[in-house]
């Protein structure tokens, strides 16, 4: 849908919802077009011993074959649909609808009234926000992603496959998953506000399986942009590496309590399960969050500085507006270990008699964005790099644990006191500032906000995981544990 297309179902709407009884009005209105290829590539029954003797033969000189056709599973779409906010009487009720059909738009329209009108007054309620001119000029809309095929997608998994296949022989089993998404919104509310955005998605994760000597290996790569990368070989190697290097696991021969290396990945998944929720403006209001009352004050290390950019041009989270119409903003969160502020979408700013920092999102959970009432999400949550590889971590630890890759369990950590414990599949111990072997299943226990307080050292490594973006570090304090 074009923009003026979505900015005349949104105005039908709000003017329907003020027609029936609405002080106030906003339709979120939100249509997608994705494609998604699920690959699982057949190497490789040949090299795990499970076909022998003649049959065995065929799927060793059948096997570029067989990488190359594995077992696809394809999904593929467009969705739209429309979220309408009414306000009555300072009570908001909210209702959606999964497609654009004018008549059922406006039947979403009178039943978000209806329940604003049975719903008590929020006394926190002030307004939905005014227009306002975006700051940036948005983020990055890749032709090449809203135009790939089927087709293309096949071929890059086939070919992620073949060359993780080929990467070593004691790899038996490819997973490739690849999506393209383009996307496009509009936010339209009865204070004038038209605000229009679109964006693309290109993913890819990529997993190895490799078994020798009785012993199974797995792990993966991943691929998280907005923009289209056909060259798969550079993921494919990093997969396939990771599994290898995974190979010969022992367990820690006691309780590790101390340094920890988290290579970026591994910290961007558990940085952003637990972080964001303690510098929501609201969760700091209600008394969720252990930063209230600590704006001035050290929260960590000096070497930590955290801003959450809106306006950073090749950020995943970056866009024109927030899902509330509001202008995205570069806003400082820590400053040299020193807590600057928090994240505030149109509620919880007016609550502090300030604007909102256009911190707004609908992009939360498996749930349409349409179907769901605007949450405070970072946009990009930059974690300032500092120098050093990780191999350079590894070396300035000395003896310690590395944890690589995906973390179990990140989502179940408790987001208002900081404490995780998860599984790492991929970890390593370090002995004299180097990798000495890896290690068996490990649980990584701690604590994300005291965790901060305990940083090393800051790599220079940084790697983006969806809306946050860090590099490895060193973080003291961290029990490790097989």
């Amino acid at each position: 849908m074009e923009e003026n297309e979505l900015f005349e179902i949104g105005n039908k709407a709000v003017k329907h919802a003020q027609e029936s009884g609405a002080d106030e009005a906003e339709a979120f209105v939100y249509t997608e077009d994705q494609t998604s290829v699920t690959f699982i590539g057949g190497i490789f029954a040949s090299r795990s011993g499970a076909v022998k003797g003649l049959k065995g033969t065929f799927a060793r000189l059948a096997e570029f074959w067989i990488k190359k056709k594995g077992l696809p599973m394809i999904t593929s779409g467009i969705k739209a649909g429309v979220g309408i906010r009414s306000v009555v009487n300072k009570a908001v009720g909210f209702c959606s609808v999964s497609n654009t059909e004018e008549k059922k738009i406006l039947e979403a329209a009178e039943e978000a009234t209806k329940i604003a009108k049975i719903r008590p007054p929020d006394p926190n309620w002030v307004s939905l926000p005014d227009s306002k001119k975006p700051l940036g000029e948005g983020g990055v809309f890749d032709k090449r992603v809203s135009q790939l095929e089927i087709e293309d997608l096949l071929e890059y998994c086939s070919g992620s496959c073949v060359a993780m296949g080929d990467f070593d022989k004691r790899i038996v089993q490819a997973l490739i998953m690849a999506s393209a998404m383009s996307a496009a919104f509009a936010t339209i509310n009865t204070n004038g506000l038209e605000a229009f955005d679109k964006r693309t998605a290109f993913t890819a994760y990529l997993e190895a399986k490799a078994k020798s000597r009785g012993e199974e290996a797995s792990s993966g790569e991943e691929l998280i942009s907005r923009s289209y990368s056909r060259d798969f070989h550079p993921l494919a190697r990093s997969a396939s590496k990771r599994t290898i290097e995974s190979l010969g696991k022992k367990p820690l021969s006691q309780k590790h309590t101390g340094k920890v290396v988290f290579e970026s990945s591994s910290w961007n998944e558990l940085f952003s399960a637990i972080f964001p929720n303690g510098i929501s403006a609201l969760n700091v209001q209600e008394s969720r969050s252990v930063y209230k009352g600590k704006i001035g004050t050290v929260v960590a290390k000096e070497t930590v500085s955290i801003v959450d950019d809106g306006t950073l041009y090749d950020g995943f989270g970056t866009m024109k507006i927030d899902d509330e119409g509001v202008p995205m903003q570069k806003k400082p969160i820590i400053e040299k270990g020193v807590l600057d502020g928090f994240l505030y979408d149109q509620y919880a700013a007016k609550r502090e008699g300030r604007e909102s920092s256009g911190n707004a999102s609908r992009q939360f959970g498996a749930a349409s964005p349409y179907a769901i009432q605007p949450v405070i999400r970072p946009s990009n949550l930059v974690f300032s790099p500092g120098t050093g590889s990780l191999d350079d971590l590894v070396r300035q630890t000395g003896n310690g644990v590395l944890v690589k890759g995906s973390l179990t369990g990140a989502l179940h950590s408790n987001v208002i006191t900081g404490d995780f414990s998860v599984s790492a599949n991929t970890a390593f111990k370090i002995e004299n500032g180097e990798v000495a072997y890896p290690l068996k299943p490990c649980t990584v226990a701690g604590n994300l906000y005291e965790a901060l307080g305990s940083v090393v050292a800051v790599g220079n490594d940084t790697r983006s995981f969806r809306t946050v973006i860090s590099p490895s570090l060193i973080v003291d304090k961290i029990v490790v544990s097989t």
